[in-house]
C-alpha cells in the first residue's frame, strides 16, 4: 500500500518521467524494410535505454514501434521530504511503450508521425500515463554524409484527471558514411517551458 501511495505522489509531483526524445529523422523507411534505431539519453537524474523499429508499410507510410526502459536515480534532499527515498527502489523503474504512423509529407524532406504512448511501472506493471504525441519532423541534407533534423512534439494526455498538453523541440543530427547502412543520431532536447532537458545519442542500423 506504501508504494502505491508512493506511486501517486511521484504523479503530483511531476516525477514520472517523460519520453520527449525523437531519435530519427523525416526520411522513411523503403516498403518491405526495416529500420533499427538502439538509443540511449539522459535528462533530469534519469537515464532511458530505448529501441525503435520501423517497418515501411509503403512509399507514404511507416509503422513504428518504441520501447525503452527507464531508470531514475539521484533524488535530491528536498524529495525526502515527501518520499522516504528508502522505499523507491522498486518504483523508479519504468517502461515506454509506442506505437505509431509515419507519414511523408515531401520526400526525404519532412513528415508527421503519429504515435500512441503509456508509461507503466515495473514495479506492478500499473500504467501511469498514456498520451497522443504527434510530431513534425523536418529533415535539412547539409552535404552527402550529414544531416539536421529539428522535430516539434505535442504530448497530449489521454487520461482522467490528466493537465494540458506539453510541448518538445528536439534537434539531432544525422552521420552516415558510403555504405547507408547506418546513421549515428546524436540529440538535445527540451520539454518546453519545464527547464527539463536531455541529451542522446541513437544509432540507425538497415539490414
Amino acid at each position: 500500500m506504501k508504494k502505491l501511495i508512493l506511486i501517486s505522489i511521484l504523479l503530483i509531483v511531476g516525477c514520472v518521467p517523460l519520453t520527449f526524445s525523437n531519435i530519427q529523422s523525416a526520411k522513411m523507411v523503403d516498403k518491405g524494410k526495416f529500420e533499427f534505431t538502439p538509443s540511449y539519453s539522459s535528462s533530469f537524474n534519469t537515464n532511458y535505454y530505448g529501441l525503435q523499429t520501423a517497418y515501411g508499410l509503403s512509399e507514404k507510410y511507416n509503422l513504428r514501434f518504441r520501447i525503452e526502459k527507464i531508470r531514475m536515480n539521484n533524488f535530491d534532499k528536498d524529495s525526502s521530504k515527501l518520499i522516504d527515498l528508502s522505499l523507491l527502489n522498486d518504483i523508479t523503474h519504468f517502461t515506454n511503450l509506442s506505437i505509431g504512423l509515419k507519414y511523408q509529407l515531401k520526400n526525404n524532406k519532412s513528415s508527421f508521425y503519429l504515435p500512441i504512448s503509456i508509461i507503466k511501472s515495473d514495479f506492478n506493471n500499473q500504467i501511469l500515463f498514456k498520451s497522443i504525441d504527434p510530431t513534425y519532423i523536418r529533415t535539412f541534407d547539409l552535404n552527402e554524409y550529414i544531416e539536421i533534423t529539428p522535430s516539434l512534439k505535442t504530448i497530449v494526455p489521454i487520461q482522467k484527471g490528466a493537465k494540458g498538453a506539453m510541448f518538445a523541440l528536439n534537434i539531432g543530427l544525422g552521420i552516415s558514411n558510403k555504405s547507408s547502412k547506418f546513421v549515428i543520431r546524436p540529440e538535445i532536447g527540451s520539454l518546453l517551458f519545464s527547464g527539463i532537458y536531455h541529451t542522446s545519442i541513437g544509432l540507425s542500423i538497415y539490414p
